[in-house]
């Protein structure tokens, strides 16, 4: 019985890690991710891993980092509009941010070589609900 009680938590917390890969984030990684979103017209955010997530294209007007309240972690934040003309404001996971890279999305997180599982492989840039 406790084996398969430790079985189960492990299986859990192995799910649930997945949710926040690449959020907090250190200078320099965060530094590397903005100036690569910078020269981005626009991303795909979706997480791949997550239920009834559905993919959003959001063009880039804006992305900064935010540091947290102890000063120890940095965020990416990424301003700009989805394709509905919608504001968006978004605290990013870049193991869950595409770009473009030739007619592929790519996730942002491997892109930049920070170790993350985005759920998936590189996925057609344009497909059913994406322009």
């Amino acid at each position: 019985m406790k084996k398969m009680l430790f079985v189960l938590t492990f299986m859990c917390v192995s799910f649930f890690a997945k949710a926040d890969q690449l959020a907090a984030l250190t200078q320099e990684q965060a530094e590397k991710a903005v100036a690569y979103l910078k020269k981005e017209p626009a991303v795909i955010l979706w997480c791949t891993c997550c239920d009834n997530d559905e993919p959003k294209k959001v063009t880039v007007n804006e992305v900064f980092i935010k540091r947290d309240a102890d000063g120890k972690y940095c965020s990416v934040v990424l301003k700009g509009r989805d394709d509905a003309g919608n504001e968006v404001e978004e605290y990013l996971d870049l193991a869950y941010v595409f770009v473009k890279k030739g007619s592929k999305a790519h996730c942002l997180g491997k892109v930049l070589k920070f170790k993350c599982d985005p759920c998936g492989d590189p996925f057609s840039w344009t497909f059913e609900g994406m322009g």
